[in-house]
């Protein structure tokens, strides 16, 4: 089933700059050898980190989808999905003015920037926190995956390796670093990027 354009909430304006959580599945792990996004999710928040609203959508990557046994995707589910430069201009719009918060968000982003080149749509990221960088700055022992970090944190991930599942989850767990350290977000902080 294609899940575009599914909008949770309405987003109102807020005097205060929100998050946008992301989290994509993709066909494997580097846009640089032709891999691309199938199945991308936001989940926006506003500055105090409560949920505004949630967006997926299934992607059209045109080629082979990748690892099923990983995402749980095949051909046939995103056969009648949208391209990524169908998109675009919406996954901008949600993004922008936003810091974008993801659990290893560099890979993320890296497809995304990717995405946004071959669509040729100019895109900003004013910033982002990583909740992986987070982790290891408050959080104990040395693994850092999304599944273990939701488990310290008290996080349930009722579905892991999709792309709301993981986005939701990843909410949750920033929702919690903001709880417990709301003034030292500093470890997970990346500069801005630019999509050319």
């Amino acid at each position: 089933i294609c899940l575009h354009g599914r909008v949770t909430a309405s987003w109102q304006h807020r005097s205060v700059p929100g998050y946008a959580v992301i989290d994509t599945e993709t066909t494997g792990f580097s846009p640089r050898t032709g891999d691309r996004v199938i199945e991308i999710a936001v989940v926006r928040l506003d500055g105090d980190g409560e949920v505004v609203d949630t967006w997926e959508t299934l992607l059209n990557p045109g080629r082979p989808v990748g690892p099923t046994h990983v995402h749980g995707l095949t051909a046939v589910d995103v056969e009648h999905a949208p391209r990524f430069a169908e998109v675009a201009e919406h996954v901008a719009a949600l993004l922008a003015g936003r810091v974008v918060v993801g659990h290893n968000v560099d890979f993320d982003l890296r497809f995304l920037e990717n995405e946004f080149r071959l669509a040729q749509f100019p895109f900003r990221v004013p910033g982002r926190l990583c909740t992986q960088q987070l982790a290891k700055a408050h959080l104990p022992g040395p693994k850092r995956t999304l599944a273990v970090c939701c488990e310290q944190a008290g996080v349930v991930n009722e579905h892991a390796h999709s792309a709301l599942g993981d986005t939701l989850a990843t909410a949750e767990l920033f929702r919690f670093f903001l709880r417990q350290h709301p003034g030292d977000l500093s470890a997970g902080w990346r500069t801005e990027r630019l999509f050319p």
